[in-house]
């Protein structure tokens, strides 16, 4: 079996008022997502990525997804219990809004639970479109309460998962550039939708970006960009990513349960072996666990500021 460590999915249990945004009347830009609003817990994700598949899930990474946005750091725990009785190896990426003048207390809130390694606080940002805009504001980036909260993460060894739009890229190197000790994991290969000038934006962004060594990127989510996505659509985007970032700092990833909307989680790492078929087996070795494993310091013991 075909052992890999998924850099990126989710877990959940809706009721009781949690997970708020599974009942938002807004729409998603990854679709209707009620066929996927339902109970997944690790049994659930790890039955999901082994039967069947010819894989063998040897850790994961864990993304936040708002279990109760007015206290993140019970996300953590809860997901720290799961990997526990488990005995599955989890890293674990929670919520903060960096710009939050409370930004330690929540960290050391996280540190709590051994698996914490990062922070996500999704920046995608769009004037018109809502299905675009995740954040309730767009200058984040920009913003120095928020870049000193970026820094914080550094100092702490923590790293930071950053989900935004194509055309907002050239902040994110400003903000990357002036703060090089934050490791930094670009989500789902940079959401490369849109038209023309979106694409242009994307591929410069990526390139800059790809120029800072702290900087990673998954790729991942192929299906909120193009719910009909196959290796052949996708190839030109795998291939400028991995001439912008080699196969040493890219990493595959499922987005599940999301990313179940469009195909079974065996079908996307079959697609996934087909992208990197001319490589060597050191190189997809990387792509499907060693650099997750690296990044995220799984099985390593967390260094606190």
């Amino acid at each position: 079996m075909i052992p890999i460590i998924d850099a990126h999915h989710h877990l959940w249990e809706p009721g009781e008022g949690r997970h708020p945004w599974m009942r938002a009347a807004a729409p998603k830009f990854m679709g209707d997502t009620a066929p996927v609003c339902q109970p997944y817990q690790i049994e659930d994700f790890r039955h999901e990525a082994q039967s069947g598949t010819g894989l063998r899930l040897a850790g994961s990474v864990h993304l936040q997804c708002g279990r109760n946005p007015a206290l993140p750091a019970e996300e953590t725990a809860w997901i720290q219990a799961q990997a526990d009785r488990s005995g599955l190896p989890v890293a674990i990426v929670g919520y903060a809004n960096l710009a939050d003048p409370s930004l330690d207390v929540l960290l050391d809130a996280h540190a709590g639970s051994a698996g914490f390694r990062g922070v996500r606080q999704m920046l995608n940002w769009h004037d018109t479109d809502e299905r675009l805009r995740l954040c309730d504001r767009g200058d984040y980036l920009r913003d120095a309460r928020w870049l000193a909260g970026f820094a914080r993460l550094g100092e702490r060894g923590l790293s930071f998962d950053l989900q935004l739009n194509p055309w907002q890229l050239a902040d994110a190197h400003a903000a990357a550039s002036a703060h090089p000790g934050t490791v930094v994991v670009i989500n789902h290969a940079g959401l490369p939708f849109g038209g023309d000038a979106a694409r242009r934006a994307w591929r410069t962004g990526m390139a800059a970006l790809a120029g800072l060594p702290q900087v990673h990127v998954k790729f991942s989510g192929m299906g909120m960009v193009d719910p009909l996505w196959s290796a052949g659509s996708v190839q030109p985007l795998f291939d400028t990513l991995l001439q912008c970032f080699g196969p040493e700092r890219m990493m595959f990833a499922s987005n599940f349960p999301i990313d179940r909307l469009y195909r079974r989680y065996g079908e996307v790492y079959a697609q996934y072996a087909a992208l990197c078929r001319h490589l060597g087996e050191a190189e997809r070795d990387a792509l499907f666990q060693a650099n997750a494993r690296r990044v995220y310091r799984i099985d390593t013991p967390l260094r606190q500021a």
